[in-house]
């Protein structure tokens, strides 16, 4: 009696509440065994949404010239996201994906913050992209160098001086800073392209209401790479 005492103890923790038993009409175990393996064990559901898959990006050519306003017209620019949606149903279906889209519009506008003294020949041109969420500008053909901030009403730029000339690049074999992001330097070379570089200290977001964020301005120069980068 003592070992039969001690089996259905042992069962009574060893399986789910879902399998009852009832002592007052005696123990029958291969019942008992047989209700408590067929019983529903709910699993976590789990979803899986973070990375996208695939991320098509939008981008538009702004151009300023001398007589040009200091704003831009709207810009509208549209990306999308796919991402899989993923559940796990159990055995023995296992997990099942589904393709999820995820649309971003954004409508935006340069904003040169000083005026310039371009000639009439010179022109400046930027291209504003989206690419998922996220708004980014960059020099096509610039004369000054900027500071950029991406804000939700507008693109400000704002002239930091004069890029230095080609000539005296040539000279040094070096590229000259045309535009500082906050975490990414851009730089014109002799030939006349740009190449970008991480800020290697990044703005340090404000820490409270009374300090702005920290910001470290790119080197003035960089050295292209050998491959062009």
């Amino acid at each position: 009696m003592k070992k039969l005492t001690a089996i259905v103890s042992l069962m009574s923790f060893a399986f789910p509440l879902s399998a009852q038993v009832n002592f007052d009409q005696g123990v029958d175990v291969k019942a008992f065994v047989a209700e408590a393996s067929s019983a529903e064990i709910a699993l976590p559901e789990a979803k899986i949404t973070g990375v996208p898959t695939y991320s098509s990006r939008d981008c538009k050519k702004v151009e300023f010239r001398a007589d040009s306003p200091l704003t831009s017209a709207d810009i509208t620019l549209r990306s999308m996201e796919m991402y899989q949606d993923c559940q796990n149903f159990g055995h023995p279906v296992g997990q099942i994906c589904t393709p999820r889209p995820q649309y971003y519009n954004e409508t935006t506008r340069v904003v040169i913050t000083e005026a310039r003294q371009l000639k009439p020949e010179q022109k400046e041109v930027f291209e504003v992209c989206l690419w998922g969420p996220f708004l980014t500008i960059k020099p096509l053909e610039a004369v000054y160098k900027y500071k950029s901030r991406v804000t939700f009403d507008g693109i400000y730029m704002t002239p930091k001086g004069l890029i230095e000339s080609q000539s005296k690049a040539v000279g040094t074999g070096r590229c000259t800073l045309a535009m500082d992001t906050g975490n990414t330097c851009i730089y014109r070379c002799p030939e006349g392209n740009y190449i970008s570089r991480p800020n290697p200290f990044p703005v340090i977001p404000s820490p409270n209401q009374w300090v702005g964020p920290i910001h470290t301005p790119c080197a003035p120069t960089a050295q292209q790479s050998p491959i062009g980068l």
